[in-house]
């Protein structure tokens, strides 16, 4: 690949226009000082002092912060609870410059949140429980009518879709199998927008999408232990799914970059990073960027390299919902030798 040319093409033409749909949830870090713990007297229990909240705009929402940062225009498609951490997530997402008018507020629907509490101790941070809170009944059917109504108008203003099924469950959340039926119509319909899903459950239930996973979500697909898949094993289960579909496919493989199939199978590498890494956020930026580069021009296999920049870029921001800037992006494609572009 031709570095230097994926980079004009990620620096010309006109600001690309990317509807997010599905689903948005609030990352909430709290920041608990041990020295400060309390013995509760009605409990007996010890009561942790939260002294700091750092509040982010998660999956769905972690796109759309990656996807502003390049430098898009977002529309953001999905639900917020009638709740406190609705109100919060709307504003982490307006303050990165999203559109929100068609997001669908439901009072009788919880904002997806996950709340991660950070213990400080004598200099140090320690990750403890994350506390989630998420809705274990059905979408109601009117709520899901209203998403496709929104999301129709986002496809209409957009260059892109990008679609996040964040959860196992079926029809618990924005994305369900109405939905789903719903986005093949719109993709057949409007051929010249590109359509692009991320699911962690049911990524071979996309039709006219390309389809994005990582390994342990093919892996999943196909019934075989996550272990088992190498980029060549990937290839080979990929390739099953864009016969299916008749759409690329794209697997990430975490340290060893990832592959796409699009008719022809490609392997492409990874950007060394040296520990410590974080990789929370690392799937939804290399979703932003890979999009991107793709509404820019690029091809399937030079926006998969744009998206294995991306999460090298993020996994090194630490206890942070991380987002990437075009210009480091560019920093790193300029920076590669060619030796550095040989197949995994």
């Amino acid at each position: 690949m031709n570095t230097k040319a994926i980079s004009k093409k990620l620096i010309n033409g006109k600001q690309p226009v990317i509807a997010v749909f599905g689903d948005f949830c609030l990352d909430k870090y709290l920041y608990i000082d041990a020295s400060r713990d309390e013995l509760s007297a009605e409990t007996g229990l010890t009561a942790f002092q939260v002294v700091e909240k750092k509040l982010y705009a998660g999956a769905a929402g972690t796109i759309t912060n990656n996807l502003c940062t390049l430098g898009a225009k977002v529309y953001c498609v999905g639900i917020l609870g009638d709740d406190g951490e609705g109100y919060e997530l709307e504003r982490c997402l307006k303050n990165v410059g999203a559109e929100t008018r068609l997001m669908v507020h439901a009072a009788d629907r919880n904002t997806c949140t996950y709340e991660k509490p950070i213990r400080c101790h004598k200099g140090s941070e320690v990750e403890i429980n994350r506390l989630d809170i998420r809705n274990f009944t059905k979408t109601p059917l009117p709520l899901q009518e209203e998403l496709v109504k929104n999301l129709q108008t986002a496809v209409g203003l957009s260059d892109a879709v990008i679609i996040c099924d964040q959860f196992r469950e079926e029809d618990f959340a924005a994305v369900t199998a109405y939905i789903r039926a719903a986005l093949e119509i719109l993709a057949e319909k409007h051929n010249k927008v590109i359509f692009y899903a991320d699911s962690r459950a049911h990524a071979d239930k996309f039709s006219n999408c390309i389809i994005k996973c990582n390994q342990r979500e093919i892996a999943g697909i196909f019934g075989v232990c996550p272990d088992s898949i190498n980029a060549d094993a990937a290839i080979e289960f990929a390739e099953l799914l864009y016969k299916k579909n008749n759409k690329p496919v794209y697997v990430t493989l975490g340290e060893y970059g990832s592959i796409v199939f699009d008719g022809r199978p490609h392997k492409v590498p990874a950007f060394p990073v040296d520990e410590p890494i974080d990789i929370v956020g690392a799937g939804d930026a290399y979703n932003a960027a890979a999009v991107f580069a793709l509404t820019k021009g690029a091809g399937f296999e030079e926006a998969a390299l744009v998206g294995n920049a991306a999460s090298s870029i993020v996994i090194k921001q630490s206890k942070a919902t991380g987002t990437v800037k075009l210009l480091d992006i560019l920093v790193l494609l300029e920076g590669l030798q060619p030796g550095e572009l040989q197949n995994i």
